[in-house]
């Protein structure tokens, strides 16, 4: 009988299922796309229409990108892959910087290559 077995709690759960399973990122893949458009989009907004137009796009898209980084980081969490205080960090930089998105995209490809190699679970 295991010391876990009477422990209780959302952590302990993450624990006991995700150590089998391949750990991934729910909207990892979306992210290159939404940002590629929303490129487009500020781009030819920024063009044709005027500056007023573009930063409206800009903050929108990069709400968006917000969202979409907390909830990936997220469904990496729900598997039992803990991110720590860095979480918060992310979540804002990518509401005010512009290349913060690509920069995630990276950066959680290599936790998820790190926590899928120890569990046994490699390419």
């Amino acid at each position: 009988m295991s010391t876990d077995e009477y422990r209780r709690g959302r952590k302990v759960e993450r624990e006991r299922q995700g150590k089998n399973r391949r750990a991934r990122g729910r909207y990892r893949g979306v992210i290159p796309v939404i940002y590629a458009i929303g490129f487009v989009i500020f781009t030819v907004v920024s063009l044709f229409i005027g500056p007023e137009p573009a930063f409206a796009v800009y903050l929108v898209t990069h709400l968006f990108y917000a969202g979409l980084v907390r909830a990936d980081i997220n469904s990496i969490r729900g598997q039992g892959v803990d991110w720590g205080f860095t979480r918060h960090l992310w979540f804002g930089a990518a509401f005010a910087l512009p290349f913060v998105a690509p920069a995630y995209y990276f950066y959680s490809g290599r936790v998820l290559r790190r926590e899928n190699e120890s569990r046994g679970l490699g390419d």
